[in-house]
């Protein structure tokens, strides 16, 4: 299922058969004639991952969240800390 965003991004969110059933939010930046894996994530929980998706997709569309969302620490937020 992909995620609508206003950007030149891609939010993808698949579930995998088998065991467990892991849900994996996927993010591509499209180009021309290909498109680049920006991040991976996993979820055991399917409303997390929709919940994750939804905010990635929301702030890719502002468009200042590409750089936060390659170079970030794993976990939830995409944000930087403020301080």
């Amino acid at each position: 299922m992909d995620v609508p965003t206003d950007s030149h991004f891609r939010v993808k969110l698949t579930q995998v058969d088998g065991l467990g059933s892991p849900w994996i939010v996927r993010v591509y930046k499209k180009g021309i004639l290909f498109k680049k894996l920006v991040s991976s994530d996993w979820f055991l929980d399917g409303d997390q991952a929709k919940q994750f998706a939804g905010q990635a997709a929301a702030e890719l569309s502002k468009g200042d969240a590409y750089t936060n969302l390659a170079d970030r620490a794993p976990g939830w937020t995409l944000h930087r800390p403020k301080r």
